[in-house]
């Protein structure tokens, strides 16, 4: 499935507040940045603590195509047929 990436750039006490509202699932220091992976119930997203007083958040969204919809509307269709 394809998913779809959000980013915002955000000062750094709303990346606290971000993680403070997150389970954290993983983290690592790269340089003078710190990364994140989080999830929560509105999904996935990867926090970035960059040098300064800026991160980074990308939200993560998984791609679904409504296809329960699509094969009804295709039997449907088809009975209309008959």
């Amino acid at each position: 499935m394809k998913r779809q990436l959000g980013w915002r750039r955000v000062p750094r006490q709303d990346l606290a507040r971000h993680l403070r509202e997150v389970e954290i699932v993983a983290s690592e220091a790269v340089g003078e940045s710190s990364i994140y992976h989080c999830r929560s119930t509105s999904g996935e997203s990867i926090a970035i603590s960059l040098p300064g007083e800026v991160g980074l958040i990308v939200d993560i969204a998984v791609a679904v195509p409504p296809a329960l919809d699509r094969r009804r509307r295709r039997a449907a269709a088809g009975s209309n047929a008959d």
